[in-house]
């Protein structure tokens, strides 16, 4: 979808949100998110209103469309948020289009330390992701639902993080060509509600996409990021980008015979059913971070197996 065509689609959304609101029907913010200095567009930014668990992900031009409740409580507040900048809380504007402003955050890279070549320490699994994966169906032109899939690691020996690794394939729905879908690498302290992913480690966007099915490894020395001694993650987040990723496709329940058209989007991240410890972590727009708990799954014995994610981080020792 271009650019005219998404502004054209957010005008006639905002055309009709004052009637809607007047006759109480659900209707949708739209606008975007800008940088407050530059009014530059605001990327993949995340808007939500957590106490409704109601979220979406902007496109790569900062607009986004949120659809609202019939009514909203006056503890209701509007959170956009965006890697490389301060998080801010909006009342909930009364009319669309609306300009969210966030402000950069300062970032400084560290200087780069020259260490004596040695073999890297690789956490993570060493098979390859092919049993089991987790893929994407809720990323559109507009609408959009943000997804991150995050994989912890303890007992870190001390080093910065000189890679990170993921394996990345295609979704079974949408062919070869999806593998290719760009996401972004994010990296997090283990210092959340729980344990869960916390402060951002890689305060920058870095973008990446894999050429094809396997393991695909993103530099990140330049970044100089230490390894936490309570532990870290690494995630990845899913982007949309363009409509030749995304397909719809008949998905078939055999238990109750039903069929319905789905959705799917992007590229599939490989994964582990088995006895591995619980170690993976899921996060969508509206919702704080989740643990994947233990699931039996159709037609598979259970043995108490758990589903982790084929995530690697490369590190480069002190």
């Amino acid at each position: 979808m271009t650019y005219y065509s998404i502004i054209r689609l957010l005008g006639t959304v905002g055309l009709s949100l004052l009637s809607k609101w007047a006759n109480g029907q659900a209707s949708a913010l739209t606008g975007t998110v800008v940088n407050a200095a530059s009014g530059q567009p605001v990327p993949f930014a995340v808007v939500e209103i957590p106490t409704r668990h109601l979220g979406v992900q902007a496109t790569e031009l900062g607009t986004f469309v949120l659809e609202l409740p019939m009514a909203l409580a006056s503890t209701d507040s509007l959170w956009a948020t965006s890697l490389g900048y301060h998080a801010r809380h909006f009342a909930v504007p009364a009319a669309s289009p609306c300009r969210l402003q966030l402000q950069a955050s300062t970032v400084a890279l560290p200087e780069a330390v020259v260490r004596p070549p040695g073999p890297p320490t690789v956490l993570g699994p060493g098979a390859d992701g092919d049993k089991f994966g987790f893929a994407q169906g809720t990323l559109r032109a507009v609408g959009s639902q943000g997804w991150q899939i995050a994989r912890r690691f303890d007992n870190a020996p001390t080093g910065v993080v000189q890679a990170v690794r993921f394996y990345v394939k295609p979704n079974t729905q949408c062919g070869k060509a999806a593998v290719r879908a760009p996401f972004r690498v994010r990296l997090y302290a283990a210092d959340g509600p729980g344990g869960a992913p916390g402060t951002d480690l890689l305060t920058v966007s870095v973008l990446t996409a894999a050429a094809g099915k396997g393991w695909h490894e993103v530099d990140l020395l330049r970044y100089q990021i230490q390894t936490p001694t309570a532990g870290f993650y690494v995630a990845m987040e899913w982007l949309y980008t363009d409509d030749a990723f995304g397909c719809t496709y008949t998905s078939y329940n055999p238990t109750t015979k039903e069929k319905k058209t789905a959705y799917a989007y992007g590229q599939s991240l490989g994964g582990y059913f088995d006895l591995a410890p619980p170690a993976t972590w899921y996060l969508s727009t509206g919702y704080p971070w989740q643990q994947f708990a233990h699931r039996s799954i159709a037609r598979i014995p259970d043995q108490g197996q758990n589903r982790n994610a084929a995530i690697q981080a490369v590190i480069q020792l002190n």
